[in-house]
């Protein structure tokens, strides 16, 4: 079949127009923006990575999608964002831990967490508890603590894993109540949380919002948390700071770029970010995570990130954990 000229020119003339559509909602889309979550879909750092880009996409005048690059405990999207131009392109979600605490307990790190990055903004805090069962029967914090010096070798807690965040800060709590404590590593805080009310453990460390359901049904008991001011979702339970015990280890997630970001951008996304926290849609985003706003400007985002490194240092290397891989 010979296609006429006519029929040609219109099909060249509607691939063109085509063409430029597609041109044309590229530049109105503007820049797409990847936001990294080190975890599968469902968790509270995926939930946070969707909120940085409900809000960063607008802000830059593009598209923000949320890429879930899970392994490694989150190590395989930090690298990634190490790697990436400092043009607000490529962003990470992630817990305190990689930032803070890695560099001791993994022996070939592959990012300096002051070197190769650039805090944006702090997106929320939550806390840590300490929580006990039936094999205690503890009510309060001095209880517990009287039951473990009666009973040295059922002195445990689980932790969601040896080298995590929550079994150095179960270490910190035990140091501060002057007591030991053998950590127990689960795959998950919910295997160890259900061990615990089953009786079969002694204490467990982990988010707040992973004890919530067993505490509020009066299977495990939150003793205390480990921030210096008490959490809105458990208003009842004390602080061991306000008992007289020297923790304060709030649970935070940051946002982080590439070093290098251009400090007018990083500004803009710090403010974007905290006005955000502010508004009572993002509250309630945050409250269904068992998390509070907690924005901080970049510096202090430094600041802080240094002086929990500093803190876990001394503590990894007392408790004599080896560094993985």
């Amino acid at each position: 079949m010979i296609e006429s000229p006519d029929r040609r020119f219109r099909l060249q003339q509607a691939a063109a127009l085509a063409l430029a559509g597609t041109l044309f909602d590229a530049r109105a889309q503007g820049p797409e923006i990847h936001v990294l979550c080190g975890f599968a879909p469902g968790g509270s750092v995926d939930g946070l990575a969707r909120m940085a880009a409900d809000v960063v996409g607008p802000l830059l005048g593009g598209r923000a999608i949320v890429e879930n690059v899970s392994g490694a405990s989150g190590r395989i999207a930090i690298e990634r964002v190490k790697a990436a131009a400092p043009d607000g392109a490529t962003l990470v979600v992630a817990p305190q831990g990689p930032m803070t605490l890695f560099p001791y307990v993994f022996k070939h790190l592959r990012f300096d967490p002051a070197r190769d990055f650039t805090p944006l903004a702090r997106m929320a805090v939550g806390d840590f508890a300490l929580s006990t069962g039936p094999l205690t029967g503890a009510k309060s914090v001095a209880e517990f603590r009287a039951w473990v010096l009666a009973h040295p070798v059922q002195a445990n807690f689980g932790s969601p894993g040896a080298g995590t965040l929550p079994h150095f800060v179960g270490l910190r709590v035990a140091s501060a109540l002057g007591i030991h404590l053998t950590q127990v590593p689960y795959r998950g805080s919910m295997l160890s949380m259900n061990d615990l009310a089953a009786g079969t453990l002694a204490a467990v460390v982990s988010p707040v919002t992973e004890a919530m359901a067993l505490h509020k049904a009066g299977r495990v008991r939150i003793l205390a948390t480990a921030s210096i001011r008490r959490t809105p979702f458990v208003d009842d339970v004390p602080t061991l700071k306000e008992l007289g015990y020297d923790v304060d280890v709030p649970l935070w997630y940051g946002l982080w770029g590439p070093a290098g970001m251009p400090p007018a951008l990083v500004e803009k996304i710090n403010r974007g970010l905290a006005q955000a926290q502010a508004t009572p849609a993002l509250k309630s985003r945050l409250a269904l995570l068992g998390l509070e706003p907690g924005p901080m400007t970049s510096a202090e985002m430094v600041v802080l990130r240094n002086r929990e490194a500093a803190m876990w240092k001394p503590i990894v290397a007392a408790s004599g954990f080896k560094p993985n891989d």
